[in-house]
């Protein structure tokens, strides 16, 4: 007879709900970003209307709590995000990054495609 899994463990184990995890490897990649929102280039996309709440950093410097929805999802390759709260101070950094990238790097602007 076959044991259970828990009898066949070496080490004690906890199940707590205040234990998390973030992804460092592999980490999901900005194609895009906006002051409305940003497209994350991830294979392991959300479901679409899925609230989320993750940390974006920008150039190296604090990071932004941002929570948003998911309006978008194209499967195995990624999702559009919309920032749904974000303080005026971290919209604002937001902004000032997108007017001072390189132009090369700024497409028009136009409708979302959320």
């Amino acid at each position: 007879m076959k044991k259970p899994d828990f009898d066949r463990r070496l080490d004690a184990r906890v199940s707590d709900g205040v234990i998390q995890v973030e992804y460092v490897v592999p980490s999901p990649k900005v194609r895009d970003l906006s002051v409305s929102g940003l497209y994350l280039q991830d294979p392991r996309t959300l479901q679409r209307g899925q609230p989320i709440e993750f940390l974006l950093r920008i150039a190296g410097e604090e990071p932004i709590l941002i929570r948003g929805m998911v309006r978008r999802v194209d499967p195995g390759e990624g999702m559009a995000i919309e920032f749904i709260q974000l303080s005026a101070a971290d919209r604002r950094r937001i902004k000032e990054f997108v007017a001072h990238s390189a132009p090369e790097k700024i497409s028009p602007a136009g409708p979302d495609e959320f």
